[in-house]
């Protein structure tokens, strides 16, 4: 069976629009900090929306959810990005430490060789692995520091902003479930 040639000389055709392959390109150097960014954008503005139009409850109750909503979403989102953030500084920092990298280039090094442990460090120290390897381990170590956050930071702060925001909507002379 012969097959034909087709041909597929793509560098002369000129393609135009949406260019998934580069947004997939550049999403994945985005790290945690970053991701819980966006998705606290997405929620501080898509949430209390969904919340204000839920035809199901009240008026009072739509607005109360939605100020719910806002405040879960901006100090959730707060809270993870200061969270991952610090924790990836502090072990990128950390692997400027002569001892620690030495010690986790030990570890991670394919070969135990000296030549490859020591290529790791550089790595890690000149090459950008601080980087990379800090996000990593970063990401865990804020994934268990979070579970104390979520109740010491976020339940209270989200608390105060609701009932804040509650107050600010029960002041205003045309709502309609506020002080009458």
């Amino acid at each position: 069976m012969k097959v034909s040639t087709i041909n597929n000389n793509f560098s002369t055709q000129k393609f135009t629009g949406f260019d998934a392959a580069g947004v997939l390109r550049k999403a994945s150097n985005i790290n945690s900090w970053q991701q819980r960014a966006v998705l606290g954008l997405a929620a501080i503005t898509l949430q209390p929306m969904i919340d204000l139009r839920n035809k199901g409850v009240d008026e009072q109750t739509r607005k109360v959810s939605a100020n719910r909503s806002f405040a879960k979403g901006l100090i959730g989102a707060m809270t993870g990005v200061a969270v991952r953030g610090g924790c990836m500084k502090a072990i990128e920092c950390g692997f400027k430490n002569e001892k620690l990298a030495d010690k986790f280039s030990k570890i991670v090094s394919e070969e135990k060789t000296q030549a490859a442990i020591q290529k790791t460090k550089d790595y890690i120290k000149n090459g950008g692995g601080a980087k990379k390897y800090a996000s990593i381990i970063g990401t865990v170590i804020a994934m268990g520091v979070m579970l104390f956050t979520n109740f010491l930071i976020d339940a209270p702060l989200t608390n105060a902003l609701t009932n804040k925001l509650n107050k600010k909507y029960e002041e205003t002379p045309d709502s309609k479930g506020g002080a009458q």
